[in-house]
């Protein structure tokens, strides 16, 4: 029996070290890194190679500057209702010298926002404040704004005065605000205008949103001047726009006969096809066309 004892201690043995062997190799083995492998974004990187190309011109007003007449009616104050003439806030801006046309939109469609430049405008945020609205974007300040598709953008009251903000077009709602510094936000998520009017009766006054999908949105200076840099080389539409001042109707409260909006003519608009592939000559483009 003691030969049979010997070799089942030996084969115990011979186990026990095989065993520890295959764990020791077992565990040398690489681990697998099962980390999903993030998405490449097609987005421009600040720091990549960027397009180059630039479109350079003046929007230009022909003939006699035109006259846009105050508005008529029933006003808003602090101190109550009153009869009494407002400016048309429509009314352009056109140098006698040059004519150029100044708050003109120059943008251009038919552009790739894969190929794009970064998105360059600060974050926007409609002001009510002196019973008026206008728009504040960085040091930008106005009645014309941009933002992105889906991006949210800030409004706020900044009068102690009832106020209620109506949009109209690419974004359509209508909010309240009763108090001063509340703000509130939303986003337009389809590409397009938006006006932003009053809807308790401050007629005076509305601001302008362009909801892009690209960057190359743009406004004249005091001479009419634009520049759009950093465009991708293609063929583009060049397009100008400008609000149309000449008063269709208005709407009245028909109980209290305050104005509530006002209708205007169709908006001034010219397009201009552009090939791109460095820079392109000075375009003019006039309005209207």
């Amino acid at each position: 029996m003691e030969p049979l004892r010997g070799k089942h201690s030996f084969l115990m043995k011979l186990s026990v070290h095989f065993i520890l062997l295959f764990s020791f190799v077992g565990c040398t083995r690489p681990l697998q890194d099962n980390t999903p492998t993030p998405p490449t974004s097609d987005l421009p990187v600040f720091g990549a190679e960027l397009p180059t190309g630039r479109v350079t011109g003046r929007v230009v007003w022909p003939g006699e500057i035109p006259e846009a007449k105050p508005i008529s009616g029933l006003i808003t104050t602090r101190d109550g209702l009153r009869w009494g003439d407002m400016p048309n806030h429509l009314a352009p801006r056109i140098d006698p010298e040059s004519k150029g046309l100044a708050n003109a939109v120059v943008y251009l469609k038919r552009v790739d926002s894969k190929l794009s430049k970064p998105w360059p405008f600060e974050p926007l945020r409609i002001e009510q404040r002196d019973l008026t609205i206008g728009v504040q974007q960085g040091l930008r300040t106005g009645r014309i704004g941009f933002v992105r598709v889906g991006e949210p953008f800030e409004m706020l009251s900044y009068d102690s005065d009832y106020h209620m903000l109506r949009a109209r077009g690419a974004g359509f709602f209508t909010l309240p605000f009763p108090e001063p510094n509340q703000p509130r936000t939303r986003a337009i998520q389809v590409p397009g205008l938006t006006e932003f009017t009053s809807a308790a009766g401050y007629f005076w006054s509305s601001a302008d949103v362009f909801a892009c999908e690209h960057p190359y949105y743009t406004t004249t200076d005091s001479n009419g001047r634009f520049t759009l840099d950093g465009v991708p080389p293609g063929t583009y539409t060049l397009v100008a726009w400008h609000r149309n001042w000449k008063l269709l109707h208005f709407e009245r409260d028909p109980e209290t006969g305050k104005i509530m909006r006002l209708n205007f003519d169709a908006p001034f608009q010219t397009e201009r096809i552009l090939e791109i592939r460095d820079s392109a000559p000075d375009v003019i483009l006039t309005l209207p066309p």
